[in-house]
Parts: C-alpha cells; structure tokens; sequence
C-alpha cells in the first residue's frame, strides 16, 4: 500500500504538464495536500531514494571502460548505461529499481555476457526514478 502511494504521489508530481493541458482545476483533499507537503519535506531533507542499481563491471582504467562500455551497448541496446567514478574506481551502473527481487531478471540476463555482474543497493536521485517509471508505464 505504501508503495501504491508513493508511486501515484511521484507520478502526480513528476508526469503532469500543465503546458499540455488547455484547462485543468484540482481539488485535492486535505489528506492529499498533506502527503505532498510532507514528501517535499522529505524531499529536501534526502534528495534520493534507496533502490538498487546493477553494477556491470568496475576497473581502475579508462580505456577498459570504454571497451565494457560498449560491449554492454552492443550486447543489451534496450538497456541505458553510465559510469560513475569513486576513486580510485570507475564503475558501469545500469537499472533502477525499488526492490533487490526486481533486479534479479535483469541481473540473469547481464550475468551472461558479464559474470561479474552484481546488484548495488545504492542512492538514486529521484528524478532517475521518475524517468524509469515513466519508460515503464509507457511500455505497458
């Protein structure tokens, strides 16, 4: 149930664009105005949210990150990638997820090209989950 609430209270904030919409009045309930205060409080208390991230691979070279780099592109086009440096390492995240269980299927599939592959319960800024739910409600 928690998880049904925040998921429409993030989507109600991130997928609405009055641009878009040529008249629009809401009305919200005092319990609705007061879940979304309270999540922009949160909000700027932690600019994130726990979830997990698949790491491919982790090196300390450039030019091997490059290479897995795109070797991840070319095996797994349908899946976004970007490094992260945390000295002295470079790493190769790709995913977001809510639960470590989500991460499993895609971890299956990663781990046959990249048997290093490990999942990471890391910070994720909420804007990447927003992103990430959006491609998802659209591809159903």
């Amino acid at each position: 149930m928690a998880r049904f609430l925040f998921l429409s209270i993030l989507s109600l904030l991130f997928f609405f664009n009055p641009s878009n919409a040529q008249h629009l009045d809401v009305h919200a309930s005092s319990g609705v105005e007061k879940a979304r205060e309270a999540f922009f409080y949160v909000k700027e208390e932690r600019p994130f949210v726990r979830g997990w991230r698949i790491v491919i691979a982790i090196t300390r070279e450039r030019r091997d990150l490059d290479r897995l780099e795109r070797e991840f592109r070319r095996s797994f086009p349908e899946m976004n990638s970007e490094w992260v440096f945390q000295d002295p390492f470079f790493r190769i995240l790709t995913g977001t997820y809510f639960d470590r269980w989500d991460t499993l299927e895609d971890l299956r599939k990663i781990r046959k090209e990249f048997p290093g592959a490990f999942e990471m319960n890391t910070n994720i800024p909420y804007e990447t989950f927003a992103d990430h739910l959006k491609r998802v409600l659209e591809d159903e």
